[in-house]
């Protein structure tokens, strides 16, 4: 068995806990992620998540089943294991702050497969780095928004207070809950086998 090891880095003006977030935020997926196109969750618990997809392909006009499961290992690093018709994934998501509100994002993306399987890993590579750098992008504007609300005291489900005089930064504080808190009804967890523990 072989393995192709890609590692991609970016760096953001927003606290770890918001980018642990933003990782755990499912309903996110479809609306502002590209690739994604029917995320679908299955099991839901503090520090682990189990979903299905019909995931696109970057770069190719392809759609292929994926089912994934995540786990958050320690405080700082996030691991999920994807399998596809082609191959099985590993991605590991480093969050460390580096200086006061700074964070720096290392993803590290492990691709196995057999001696035939491998010779696609040149193309694998390519695709990857530009694949981060897509989700990134997309992921972005959702980071530095709920870094913002944060510094203006915003509260989930009960938004920013009304009076300035309220208004504390709540960013040095906040812990990211796992599994984030879903608002009813949502399409993502609809499925009949869909099950959730705190």
């Amino acid at each position: 068995m072989k393995v192709l090891k890609v590692i991609c880095e970016n760096f953001v003006d927003a606290k770890p806990e918001v980018i642990k977030w933003n990782s755990w935020d499912g309903e996110h997926l479809r609306t502002v992620h590209g690739a994604y196109v029917a995320p679908i969750f299955l099991m839901r618990r503090s520090g682990d998540g189990l979903f299905v997809d019909r995931f696109k392909i970057p770069f190719l006009p392809l759609r292929v089943k994926t089912l994934v499961f995540t786990t958050q290992w320690d405080n700082e690093n996030q691991i999920s294991f994807t399998l596809t018709p082609f191959f099985i994934a590993k991605n590991t998501i480093n969050v460390t702050e580096i200086r006061a509100g700074h964070t720096r994002v290392r993803v590290t993306y492990e691709f196995s497969g057999n001696w035939f399987q491998s010779l696609l890993f040149p193309i694998y590579k390519i695709m990857i780095k530009k694949w981060n750098k897509v989700v990134w992008e997309e992921d972005l504007p959702l980071k530095l928004r709920r870094q913002k609300a944060l510094e203006y005291g915003f509260v989930d489900y009960a938004g920013i207070p009304a009076d300035s005089v309220d208004r504390k930064d709540r960013s040095a504080v906040y812990k990211c809950e796992i599994p984030v808190p879903k608002t009813a009804g949502i399409q993502e967890i609809q499925h009949p086998f869909f099950t959730e523990r705190d």
